[in-house]
Protein backbone atom coordinates (compact mmCIF):
# COMPACT_ATOMS: atom_id res chain seq x y z
CA UNK A 1 0.00 0.00 0.00
CA UNK A 2 1.26 3.46 -0.04
CA UNK A 3 1.57 5.31 3.15
CA UNK A 4 1.00 8.86 3.69
CA UNK A 5 2.36 9.02 6.95
CA UNK A 6 5.30 7.12 7.38
CA UNK A 7 8.10 5.85 4.62
CA UNK A 8 8.96 2.03 4.39
CA UNK A 9 12.08 0.75 2.79
CA UNK A 10 13.80 -2.53 2.41
CA UNK A 11 17.59 -3.30 1.91
CA UNK A 12 20.30 -5.64 2.88
CA UNK A 13 17.67 -7.64 4.23
CA UNK A 14 16.64 -4.64 6.81
CA UNK A 15 13.17 -2.94 6.86
CA UNK A 16 13.23 0.38 7.96
CA UNK A 17 9.72 2.43 8.73
CA UNK A 18 10.33 5.90 9.32
CA UNK A 19 7.72 7.97 10.98
CA UNK A 20 7.20 10.82 8.58
CA UNK A 21 5.89 13.51 9.99
CA UNK A 22 8.45 16.20 10.87
CA UNK A 23 6.51 18.89 11.01
CA UNK A 24 4.54 17.79 13.71
CA UNK A 25 6.81 16.21 15.79
CA UNK A 26 5.75 12.98 14.26
CA UNK A 27 2.81 13.20 16.32
CA UNK A 28 0.71 9.88 15.74
CA UNK A 29 -2.95 9.78 14.46
CA UNK A 30 -4.51 6.47 14.33
CA UNK A 31 -3.80 6.99 10.70
CA UNK A 32 -0.16 6.25 11.52
CA UNK A 33 -0.89 3.74 13.79
CA UNK A 34 -2.50 1.36 11.14
CA UNK A 35 0.01 2.27 8.67
CA UNK A 36 2.88 1.25 10.96
CA UNK A 37 0.65 -2.32 11.65
CA UNK A 38 0.46 -2.44 7.99
CA UNK A 39 4.42 -2.16 7.25
CA UNK A 40 5.01 -4.74 10.09
CA UNK A 41 3.28 -7.18 8.59
CA UNK A 42 4.63 -6.45 5.28
CA UNK A 43 8.16 -7.02 6.53
CA UNK A 44 6.77 -9.86 8.42
CA UNK A 45 5.40 -11.85 5.23
CA UNK A 46 8.53 -10.80 3.48
CA UNK A 47 11.11 -13.88 3.19
CA UNK A 48 13.83 -11.41 2.14
CA UNK A 49 13.58 -9.32 5.68
CA UNK A 50 15.12 -10.89 8.66
CA UNK A 51 15.34 -7.37 11.04
CA UNK A 52 13.22 -4.43 11.45
CA UNK A 53 14.19 -1.24 12.20
CA UNK A 54 11.57 2.05 13.40
CA UNK A 55 12.42 5.19 13.69
CA UNK A 56 11.21 8.73 13.30
CA UNK A 57 12.05 11.64 10.52
CA UNK A 58 13.36 15.13 11.58
CA UNK A 59 14.49 15.84 15.29
CA UNK A 60 11.78 13.73 17.15
CA UNK A 61 10.66 10.06 17.13
CA UNK A 62 7.22 10.88 18.38
CA UNK A 63 5.98 13.56 20.34
CA UNK A 64 2.35 11.31 21.50
CA UNK A 65 -0.75 11.61 20.08
CA UNK A 66 -1.81 14.04 17.26
CA UNK A 67 -3.60 17.48 19.56
CA UNK A 68 -6.28 17.13 16.73
CA UNK A 69 -6.99 13.42 18.00
CA UNK A 70 -6.98 14.25 21.84
CA UNK A 71 -10.01 17.24 20.68
CA UNK A 72 -11.72 14.25 19.34
CA UNK A 73 -14.90 13.12 21.72
CA UNK A 74 -13.26 10.08 24.22
CA UNK A 75 -15.85 7.75 22.51
CA UNK A 76 -14.63 8.28 19.16
CA UNK A 77 -10.83 7.69 19.97
CA UNK A 78 -11.59 4.72 21.57
CA UNK A 79 -13.78 3.37 18.70
CA UNK A 80 -10.75 3.70 16.46
CA UNK A 81 -8.47 2.06 18.58
CA UNK A 82 -10.69 -0.80 19.05
CA UNK A 83 -11.05 -1.22 15.14
CA UNK A 84 -7.00 -1.42 15.00
CA UNK A 85 -7.39 -3.78 17.93
CA UNK A 86 -9.32 -6.58 16.36
CA UNK A 87 -7.00 -6.51 13.26
CA UNK A 88 -6.01 -10.18 14.04
CA UNK A 89 -8.58 -12.01 15.61
CA UNK A 90 -7.13 -14.73 15.59
CA UNK A 91 -4.10 -13.79 17.81
CA UNK A 92 -4.30 -14.26 21.64
CA UNK A 93 -6.26 -11.44 23.68
CA UNK A 94 -2.45 -10.15 25.01
CA UNK A 95 -1.25 -9.94 21.29
CA UNK A 96 -4.32 -7.91 19.87
CA UNK A 97 -4.10 -4.98 21.46
CA UNK A 98 -2.74 -1.13 19.09
CA UNK A 99 0.82 -1.70 19.50
CA UNK A 100 1.00 -5.27 21.13
CA UNK A 101 0.45 -7.31 18.10
CA UNK A 102 4.39 -6.59 17.51
CA UNK A 103 4.91 -9.68 19.93
CA UNK A 104 2.93 -12.07 17.88
CA UNK A 105 5.50 -11.01 14.46
CA UNK A 106 8.67 -13.16 13.22
CA UNK A 107 10.83 -10.63 13.06
CA UNK A 108 12.67 -8.79 15.79
CA UNK A 109 11.75 -5.10 15.62
CA UNK A 110 14.96 -1.92 16.90
CA UNK A 111 13.66 0.87 17.68
CA UNK A 112 16.08 3.62 17.20
CA UNK A 113 14.49 6.49 19.58
CA UNK A 114 16.28 10.10 18.14
CA UNK A 115 14.69 12.76 19.57
CA UNK A 116 11.78 13.18 22.10
CA UNK A 117 9.64 10.11 22.39
CA UNK A 118 6.83 10.50 24.49
CA UNK A 119 3.30 10.02 25.18
CA UNK A 120 1.67 7.45 22.57
CA UNK A 121 5.48 7.14 21.21
CA UNK A 122 6.63 6.17 24.25
CA UNK A 123 3.74 3.51 24.73
CA UNK A 124 4.41 2.19 21.11
CA UNK A 125 8.28 1.75 22.10
CA UNK A 126 8.09 -0.58 24.93
CA UNK A 127 6.78 -3.03 22.29
CA UNK A 128 9.96 -3.31 20.24
CA UNK A 129 12.57 -5.78 20.83
CA UNK A 130 15.74 -3.72 21.41
CA UNK A 131 15.56 0.17 21.80
CA UNK A 132 18.64 1.74 20.86
CA UNK A 133 18.95 5.93 21.83
CA UNK A 134 20.32 8.94 20.53
CA UNK A 135 22.26 10.57 23.03
CA UNK A 136 20.10 13.79 22.73
CA UNK A 137 16.39 11.54 22.86
CA UNK A 138 13.87 11.99 25.62
CA UNK A 139 11.55 9.51 26.93
CA UNK A 140 8.36 9.84 29.06
CA UNK A 141 4.90 8.62 29.89
CA UNK A 142 3.76 12.30 30.28
CA UNK A 143 -0.11 12.05 30.28
CA UNK A 144 -0.67 12.83 34.22
CA UNK A 145 0.99 16.10 32.77
CA UNK A 146 -2.04 16.39 30.84
CA UNK A 147 -5.11 14.76 32.75
CA UNK A 148 -4.95 11.61 31.87
CA UNK A 149 -2.95 8.25 33.19
CA UNK A 150 -1.78 5.31 31.12
CA UNK A 151 -2.36 3.19 27.79
CA UNK A 152 -2.49 0.20 25.58
CA UNK A 153 -0.40 -2.08 28.37
CA UNK A 154 2.06 0.07 29.45
CA UNK A 155 0.79 -0.55 32.95
CA UNK A 156 2.12 -4.36 32.47
CA UNK A 157 5.36 -3.46 30.28
CA UNK A 158 6.73 -0.80 31.88
CA UNK A 159 7.48 -2.64 35.28
CA UNK A 160 8.33 -5.83 33.41
CA UNK A 161 11.05 -3.46 31.43
CA UNK A 162 12.50 -1.60 34.20
CA UNK A 163 11.28 -2.34 37.66
CA UNK A 164 8.26 -1.40 39.76
CA UNK A 165 9.98 1.16 41.40
CA UNK A 166 11.20 2.93 38.18
CA UNK A 167 8.18 2.79 36.79
CA UNK A 168 6.01 3.86 39.88
CA UNK A 169 8.25 6.75 39.58
CA UNK A 170 7.73 7.29 35.93
CA UNK A 171 3.85 6.95 35.50
CA UNK A 172 3.43 9.33 39.20
CA UNK A 173 5.79 12.20 38.01
CA UNK A 174 4.91 11.97 34.00
CA UNK A 175 8.65 13.57 33.79
CA UNK A 176 10.84 12.74 30.69
CA UNK A 177 14.22 11.05 31.18
CA UNK A 178 17.36 11.41 29.43
CA UNK A 179 18.64 8.26 27.01
CA UNK A 180 21.45 7.87 29.75
CA UNK A 181 19.14 7.66 32.59
CA UNK A 182 16.72 5.65 29.79
CA UNK A 183 20.19 3.24 29.59
CA UNK A 184 20.21 3.15 33.58
CA UNK A 185 16.98 2.33 34.10
CA UNK A 186 17.63 -0.57 31.30
CA UNK A 187 15.02 1.09 29.64
CA UNK A 188 17.14 1.14 26.51
CA UNK A 189 20.16 -1.05 25.82
CA UNK A 190 22.26 1.19 23.91
CA UNK A 191 22.92 5.17 23.94
CA UNK A 192 25.06 6.33 20.99
CA UNK A 193 25.71 9.96 19.64
CA UNK A 194 22.86 11.55 17.25
CA UNK A 195 24.84 11.19 13.93
CA UNK A 196 25.61 7.40 14.62
CA UNK A 197 22.09 5.95 15.42
CA UNK A 198 20.83 4.86 12.25
CA UNK A 199 24.39 3.36 11.48
CA UNK A 200 24.02 1.64 14.85
CA UNK A 201 21.28 0.39 14.53
CA UNK A 202 21.46 -0.97 10.87
CA UNK A 203 24.96 -2.26 11.99
CA UNK A 204 22.78 -4.25 14.80
CA UNK A 205 20.23 -5.34 12.33
CA UNK A 206 22.80 -6.60 10.08
CA UNK A 207 24.23 -8.86 12.54
CA UNK A 208 20.39 -9.85 13.65
CA UNK A 209 19.82 -11.03 9.56
CA UNK A 210 23.29 -12.84 8.00
CA UNK A 211 24.61 -14.75 11.50
CA UNK A 212 21.26 -15.57 13.09
CA UNK A 213 18.67 -18.12 12.27
CA UNK A 214 15.50 -16.81 11.02
CA UNK A 215 13.62 -19.71 11.88
CA UNK A 216 15.49 -20.05 15.61
CA UNK A 217 14.84 -16.37 15.68
CA UNK A 218 11.17 -16.37 15.24
CA UNK A 219 11.01 -19.68 17.25
CA UNK A 220 13.02 -17.66 20.05
CA UNK A 221 11.11 -14.36 20.35
CA UNK A 222 7.54 -16.63 20.10
CA UNK A 223 8.65 -18.43 23.15
CA UNK A 224 10.11 -15.73 25.23
CA UNK A 225 6.43 -13.47 24.79
CA UNK A 226 4.25 -16.17 25.21
CA UNK A 227 5.95 -17.56 28.35
CA UNK A 228 5.37 -13.60 29.74
CA UNK A 229 1.77 -15.27 30.72
CA UNK A 230 2.77 -19.14 31.44
CA UNK A 231 4.91 -20.37 34.28
CA UNK A 232 8.46 -22.16 34.39
CA UNK A 233 7.26 -25.68 33.50
CA UNK A 234 5.16 -24.74 30.83
CA UNK A 235 8.66 -23.10 29.15
CA UNK A 236 10.97 -26.03 30.07
CA UNK A 237 8.61 -28.13 28.03
CA UNK A 238 7.56 -25.98 25.21
CA UNK A 239 10.75 -25.11 25.17
CA UNK A 240 11.92 -28.40 25.01
CA UNK A 241 9.49 -29.12 22.54
CA UNK A 242 10.46 -26.80 19.71
CA UNK A 243 14.44 -27.30 20.39
CA UNK A 244 13.53 -30.63 19.13
CA UNK A 245 11.71 -29.69 15.70
CA UNK A 246 14.62 -27.75 14.66
CA UNK A 247 16.98 -29.95 14.44
CA UNK A 248 15.52 -31.15 11.69
CA UNK A 249 15.38 -27.50 10.20
CA UNK A 250 17.59 -26.39 7.02
CA UNK A 251 18.37 -23.88 9.11
CA UNK A 252 20.06 -26.07 11.66
CA UNK A 253 21.86 -28.33 9.25
CA UNK A 254 23.33 -25.29 7.33
CA UNK A 255 24.40 -23.55 11.22
CA UNK A 256 26.27 -26.35 11.36
CA UNK A 257 27.83 -26.83 7.87
CA UNK A 258 29.14 -23.15 8.47
CA UNK A 259 30.48 -23.51 11.46
CA UNK A 260 32.69 -26.85 10.83
CA UNK A 261 33.58 -25.02 7.65
CA UNK A 262 34.09 -22.31 9.31
CA UNK A 263 32.42 -19.94 7.29
CA UNK A 264 29.55 -17.38 7.80
CA UNK A 265 26.19 -18.82 7.75
CA UNK A 266 23.61 -18.66 4.87
CA UNK A 267 20.78 -19.19 6.70
CA UNK A 268 17.91 -20.32 3.90
CA UNK A 269 15.14 -19.50 6.71
CA UNK A 270 13.43 -23.02 6.63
Amino acid sequence: MAYEQILYETADRIATITLNRPERMNAMPPKMMGEIHDALHEADRDDNVRAVIITGAGKAFCSGMDMEVLRTPAQQVMADSKELNQRDPNLRPDFRGAFSYMMALRKPIIGAINGVCVGVGFTCMLYFDIRMAAESARMGILYPRRGLSIEEGASWMLPRLIGLADAIEMVVTGRTISAHEALERRLVTHVVPDDQLIAKARELASEIATQCSPVGVAVARRLVYEHLFTDLATGIREDFAELSKMFGTADFKEGIRAFMQRRPPNFPGR
